[in-house]
């Protein structure tokens, strides 16, 4: 792979990264209006389906009371299935689903829960089922963008970015390393840090003693095409980067500009 083939390359998948995370933050946004825009104890089903709810009880209470369930419609069902522990806050809650009868009509269903241990006027629990008669009316309702428009949860779009993202990642890391040694093997590193000092600006670029430089070295700053821009002294080494003192016009170098050795100075490859 040439030097030309493996910065393209990796150009590319930054792009590819910098969409990934906006769909990602995106995602997690439309997730959060879409909550926060939602009626609380509301929930959306088509007939046939169900979809999870859940209650708090006393933080006293052990093992699952009995309840009483009133409903408009036998064929909209609340079914309180199990007793856990609060995820976030601890304490009792009960978990189950509100589901709905294949030849449930739409509409709006109201489903009041009572607790029967003490037995009580005031329902602890009320719930509000939406039932819609297909799947396009479904979607229409919902209030994420990325629901109506892709018909996918916006929460499962940035479970997908994570995993994504983090394989664009691992390879523009690896292309950056085949570039810096590509341009290490012509006497060239990008750029990587630029300081302003009394003197003037440090420039700090990825070649060091392994590549034969050396304090007091004069070494060409230049765009990433090769266009000069000025020249810098190296001030200090270490072994895989260097630090070299420029003029006021490294102040602002363009985007991927890189430091170049002079003829002469240039490392041999080993044979």
């Amino acid at each position: 792979m040439t030097l030309e083939q493996a910065t393209r390359a990796r150009k590319r998948l930054g792009r590819i990264g910098a969409i990934i995370c906006i769909l990602f933050f995106g995602a997690i946004l439309d997730t959060c209006v879409a909550r926060f825009r939602e009626p609380l104890f509301t929930v959306h089903v088509l007939p046939g389906g169900s979809e999870p709810v859940e209650g708090q009880l006393d933080h006293q209470v052990k093992e699952l009371p009995s309840m009483r369930i009133e409903t408009p419609d036998a064929r909209v069902r609340l079914q309180i299935d199990k007793l856990q522990s609060g995820f976030w806050f601890g304490g009792s809650m009960w978990i189950g689903d509100i589901s709905a009868a294949g030849d449930t009509p739409p509409g709006t269903y109201d489903i009041l829960v009572f607790a029967l241990n003490p037995p009580s006027a005031k329902p602890v629990a009320a719930f509000k089922a939406v039932v819609y008669p297909d799947s396009a009316a479904l979607r229409e309702s919902s209030f994420s963008v990325i629901q109506r428009v892709l018909d996918i949860r916006p929460w499962m779009v940035a479970v997908v970015c994570m995993p994504v993202l983090g394989i664009v990642l691992c390879l523009m890391g690896v292309f950056s390393r085949r570039v810096e040694r590509l341009l290490a093997d012509q006497g060239r590193a990008e750029i990587f840090h630029v300081k302003k000092a009394d003197a003037g600006f440090e420039v700090w670029f990825g070649l060091g003693e392994r590549n034969g430089v050396a304090p007091g070295v004069r070494v060409d700053i230049c765009t990433e095409n090769g266009q000069p821009i000025c020249d810098a002294v190296v001030q200090r080494v270490e072994s895989e980067n260097g630090m070299a003192l420029a003029d006021a016009r490294a102040e602002r170098l363009p985007r991927g500009a890189v430091v170049a050795l002079r003829a002469g100075r240039q490392k041999q490859k080993p044979e």
